[in-house]
């Protein structure tokens, strides 16, 4: 289980779930981020698509839609920079508003012209994707991501269930088509209160973020292509096959995830780790409930609740927590690394795998799928006393608790010219921590830490501890040893 520090209730005033400091300014693109990335993932992705969605679209063009979103999402992150992000959000809604209601129109007697029409809208749904990303993450604090993230995964839950239950009372196509376009026009309504903001013309350097940060990219990678990918086949051949409202009680499951990501949040220290831990441990569960199912028609419901649990909350985690290091390091590099594993190598993967388990519906490719998929997350659960000594020795696993990021001191070393890590013992330092402790927290020898601490000290021309207290008095310290 978590190794990392006893729960603990954080200071209201303090804490990133405290609501009274989002700003009204930014309401928009919280709002964007909510509403059109709930409409994305609801009406054009593989991940929750329904034979309701499907009389609306078709299925090749749904997948037409998600391959083609995700791919200019990937080239988008590339060519985009980041003070375009205004125009570029205003322009890509009008393409895809249009593109949508041009294959609507065209859809029964041009299919030729509705393919092409389903092709550009996917294009700029993947420009859209990056321009609302831009002041996500380097705009809003983290209090407004947190609501971002959670309020768009609620709305998803919702929404889903709500259409395919809409089915039973109304003709499915126009249903499907009004709900669709009706959700994604208010959502890109957004774009028209997106105003220029000057933190993002400003050439201020990215900070050196330390190389074990990378390590995100590959768990979200992993999490994209086995919860996104494999488990919702999974779910789709449980849904054919069992008599259950199996996606019903899945997306239930996610919005009781939704509640636990909050509480996390709200009442304990160390969360990301708990949240990732509760993430791992679902969709174990899941994956084994899933292997058993023949034999325990009850596991279906269960198999379903625990993978809506654990999915949703890992998708929370990873764009919230994407957004703390990219604004703790002002990285856009970040950003563009995360988007590519995430959308290529997570997420087409996790399509193609999940897609296969559904249409060769071979039992026995899907319980061994759920087997090695189980075992994948029960070593991601043994590795998180690692993951939780790594992350929590970097300042923004505890800046993800707090309403915003602090990342102007981090500056406060790089007229020194100190090595990275010269800078990483020199933060320790500041933070109270003995050299032997050092050398336990970032896994180098004591002799070396001792070589790099003279080193800081002739750079900064001091002697002393108190000196370097006294040189960095306005470093905040935040993390001081218990």
């Amino acid at each position: 289980m978590l190794n990392g520090g006893t729960a603990m209730i954080a200071e209201d005033s303090e804490n990133v779930v405290n609501f009274r400091v989002v700003r009204k300014c930014n309401y928009p693109y919280i709002f964007i981020w909510v509403v059109y990335y709930a409409w994305v993932v609801v009406f054009t992705t593989w991940w929750t698509a329904s034979p309701l969605i499907d009389k609306v679209y078709g299925i090749g063009t749904r997948n037409i839609l998600h391959s083609v979103n995700l791919i200019s999402s990937a080239v988008f992150v590339f060519v985009l920079k980041r003070e375009w992000y205004t125009w570029t959000a205003k322009m890509g809604s009008a393409f895809i508003l249009v593109g949508m209601a041009a294959f609507l129109l065209f859809k029964n007697e041009f299919p030729v012209l509705s393919a092409a029409s389903a092709v550009i809208t996917g294009i700029f749904l993947g420009c859209v994707n990056i321009s609302i990303l831009i002041p996500f993450v380097f705009i809003l604090n983290n209090t407004e991501k947190f609501y971002a993230v959670v309020g768009s995964n609620i709305l998803i839950s919702i929404l889903s269930m709500t259409k395919d239950s809409l089915g039973s009372s109304f003709i499915p196509g126009i249903a499907g088509a009004i709900l669709s376009f009706a959700v994604l026009a208010a959502g890109l309504l957004a774009v028209l209160f997106f105003k220029e903001h000057d933190e993002l013309h400003e050439n201020k350097e990215s900070v050196e973020m330390p190389s074990r940060i990378y390590m995100t990219l590959v768990i979200n990678c992993v999490f994209a292509a086995l919860c996104k990918g494999i488990a919702k086949g999974m779910l789709n051949s449980a849904a054919a096959t069992s008599s259950m409202p199996v996606m019903n009680i899945y997306y239930i499951g996610g919005l009781v995830g939704c509640i636990l990501y909050f509480t996390v949040y709200k009442r304990t220290r160390n969360a990301i780790h708990l949240a990732w831990n509760i993430t791992f441990g679902s969709m174990t569960m899941g994956f084994l409930c899933f292997s058993f199912m023949s034999h325990i028609e009850g596991l279906t419901a269960a198999f379903s609740v625990f993978t809506g649990i654990g999915s949703t909350m890992g998708m929370i985690n990873m764009y919230y927590i994407l957004g703390v290091i990219g604004k703790k390091y002002n990285s856009f590099r970040y950003v563009q690394l995360s988007i590519l594993f995430i959308g290529i190598c997570g997420g087409l993967a996790g399509v193609m795998l999940g897609n296969l388990i559904y249409e060769v519906d071979a039992f026995n490719l899907s319980v061994i799928s759920s087997i090695i998929s189980a075992g994948i997350m029960i070593v991601f659960l043994m590795m998180s006393p690692i993951l939780t000594k790594t992350y929590y020795s970097d300042e923004w696993a505890e800046d993800s608790q707090r309403i915003e990021v602090d990342n102007d001191h981090m500056y406060m070393f790089r007229k020194y010219s100190l090595s990275k890590r010269e800078t990483e013992v020199c933060r320790l330092l500041l933070e109270g921590y003995t050299l032997r402790q050092i050398s336990a927290i970032i896994s180098i020898a004591y002799p070396t830490v001792n070589t790099y601490c003279t080193s800081l000290y002739r750079k900064l021309k001091i002697n002393s501890r108190t000196e370097l207290f006294v040189l960095f008095k306005d470093y905040p310290i935040n993390n001081k040893p218990h």
